[in-house]
């Protein structure tokens, strides 16, 4: 995707198939009869409102004509009208329908000449009123207080006094939340993912730049952070494919992971330079623009690169997926806007192992592809956390899984990850949060327990597009460790003549997309290929990768192997040496030493 025209013409074959859905007289869209944990009512509001975060700004500027933002303002007007059969409801403490006003919020600032100024008076109210109930109720003290702060910088923007106390308590919050770097933690000090930048730097550049001249240190305190948070965010996308690598909750979001580039671009924030900026956001769209995320009807469904429900939140309904939307908001910049002229450029990174010390993670590309990410002491209490925050590795070439059951290889479908079962089980367990944690520049170190009187730890030490694995066992029972490697896509999950081949003494699969590779070092005793459960990856349907067996006595025990995935074949398998209290490890003619003792 290279021109302005192509990506508008992406966000028409997007919005387009919705039309049929679509009401006059009510803000709902019914797009499917999956549930969340909120009613239905709330469902397809979610459905209609998300839509706002790319149809307000675009009718802001123009791009959507006000004719065709007519259904939109009508179906606003109804929806927040008490006497109304379509009234969205009263919005209650800790309410899902808090979520959705920052984007009603937005687009009420954006589209203030053609929407709020053409209202009578009594309109006008219905909106103050529902959008200041926010000061009214309880809200979850994590990226949901930028909520209550759009909605008051909207009160401000439209006449009516903001509740400057709830701004304050706010603006106070997220402060507490901020680390270094630019980095902030969502709520909890163990969640650092795509809401950082995709929420706490989205919003604040939009609070920076509709409140420059009222809270002018504030906004600089904004626009300084995303340009920290900047350098090491850039990391985590592909420079060759676009893909960002998946990592953590919401990912049905998709595009929403470039969110932040985009609004940089809307707010004129070069936390990069423009045309590195420009790179990242049509390379990323145009990766999604290449993937099955549109259902026979066209509408976005819930999954990742196809559709797939295996891997989605409590909070995941039908219209969900809409949150992709506030990536489109880099279109409100008119055709005639210098960034549009720009040639993108891929944006430089001067290392190939970046440590990000405030989140907590290690982070390699190899020339700017196949980006692997290495967190540690990563977790938050949603469907499939171990799966999502706590594996050892991530990649953008090769995705991750999420088991369908814990009751063998197949079902737990643990890539990347060491699963651990009792002797005479098939129950397997895997890494949830750990214990203690340290990442270093050259390797990240994790302890664990899967289950009582059983102590894990984890060294992994990334070389490239090899990672080597140390885990030092003290088990009081007798167990069954299964350490997987990279996922590789088939076209099926039968394993019948499925060809294994060796290289250099690595096991190894290779496809259309790359190769993924397995070496056991010390204390395995087969190395095995597994064929999960279909719609278990991210990426693909069907996958193969391969794991690390053994069955381990009562004891002490040090299990060593290597892990490769990438697209071409590997010319060398890492040297590994485990001597008292250390392991060197020689690859690419450079050594070195862990301390393990």
């Amino acid at each position: 995707m290279k021109t302005r025209e192509e990506l508008l013409a992406y966000f028409c074959q997007l919005t387009e198939p919705l039309e049929k859905y679509r009401d006059p007289a009510e803000g709902r869209l019914h797009l499917g009869s999956s549930a969340t944990h909120y009613d239905r009512g709330q469902i397809d509001a979610e459905g209609f409102l998300r839509l706002l975060w790319g149809v307000g700004p675009l009718a802001g500027s123009g791009v959507i004509t006000e004719k065709q933002f007519e259904y939109y303002k009508n179906a606003i007007l109804h929806s927040v009208d008490k006497t109304d059969s379509a009234y969205w409801g009263e919005i209650q403490d800790y309410d899902q329908l808090i979520v959705e006003m920052a984007a009603l919020a937005v687009t009420l600032i954006e589209t203030k000449t053609i929407f709020w100024d053409k209202l009578v008076e009594s309109e006008k109210m219905n909106l103050i009123t529902y959008l200041n109930r926010l000061n009214e109720v309880a809200i979850h003290e994590n990226n949901w207080r930028f909520f209550r702060i759009l909605s008051n910088v909207a009160l401000y923007k439209l006449g009516h006094p903001l509740n400057q106390e709830k701004m304050t308590e706010d603006l106070t919050l997220i402060d507490h939340f901020y680390l270094e770097e630019g980095w902030y933690f969502d709520g909890s000090k163990t969640q650092q993912d795509y809401y950082i930048p995709w929420a706490f730097h989205y919003y604040g550049l939009l609070y920076a730049y509709y409140m420059m001249d009222e809270d002018p240190k504030r906004a600089a305190v904004f626009r300084t952070r995303a340009t920290e948070f900047a350098q090491s965010f850039k990391f985590w996308f592909d420079q060759e494919s676009g893909a960002g690598v998946p990592f953590g909750r919401s990912l049905i979001y998709r595009f929403a992971q470039c969110a932040f580039w985009s609004v940089c671009a809307f707010t004129q924030t070069e936390v990069l330079p423009w045309s590195e900026i420009k790179y990242l956001i049509m390379k990323h769209f145009g990766y999604w623009k290449e993937q099955e995320i549109q259902k026979a009807d066209g509408v976005l469904s819930i999954g990742y690169a196809y559709e797939n429900h295996t891997m989605a939140e409590r909070y995941n309904g039908p219209g969900s997926p809409y949150w992709s939307y506030k990536a489109f908001i880099v279109l409100a910049l008119p055709k005639e806007h210098p960034f549009w002229r720009i040639k993108p450029t891929k944006p430089s990174l001067a290392k190939c192992l970046e440590k990000i010390q405030a989140a907590n993670m290690l982070l390699t590309n190899e020339q700017g592809t196949n980006i692997q990410l290495y967190p540690t002491g990563q977790y938050s209490p949603q469907a499939h956390s171990d799966d999502k925050y706590s594996k050892f590795v991530y990649s953008s070439l090769f995705g991750f899984s999420v088991s369908k059951g814990n009751h063998d290889a197949m079902q737990k479908a643990n890539d990347n990850i060491l699963a651990v079962s009792e002797q005479g089980s098939s129950y397997f367990v895997t890494k949830e949060a750990v214990i203690d944690q340290e990442v270093t520049e050259y390797y990240t170190k994790q302890s664990w327990e899967p289950f009582p009187q059983t102590k894990i730890i984890s060294w992994i030490v990334p070389l490239g597009d090899w990672h080597v694995r140390i885990h030092r066992i003290l088990n009081e029972r007798a167990i069954v460790v299964s350490d997987g490697g990279f996922s590789n896509k088939t076209f099926n999950s039968h394993p019948h003549n499925y060809p294994i081949k060796k290289h250099l003494g690595a096991i190894y699969h290779e496809s259309s997309l790359g190769v993924t590779a397995t070496v056991a070092y010390y204390g395995y005793e087969t190395v095995t290929s597994v064929f999960p459960d279909p719609n278990t990856n991210l990426l693909f349907p069907n996958t193969v990768f391969d794991a690390c067996e053994g069955n381990l006595l009562v004891g002490e025990h040090w299990l060593i192997s290597a892990h490769y995935g990438s697209q071409k074949l590997f010319t060398a398998i890492p040297q590994v040496i485990l001597s008292e209290n250390q392991v060197t490890i020689t690859y690419n003619e450079q050594t070195q030493t862990i301390l393990v003792g």
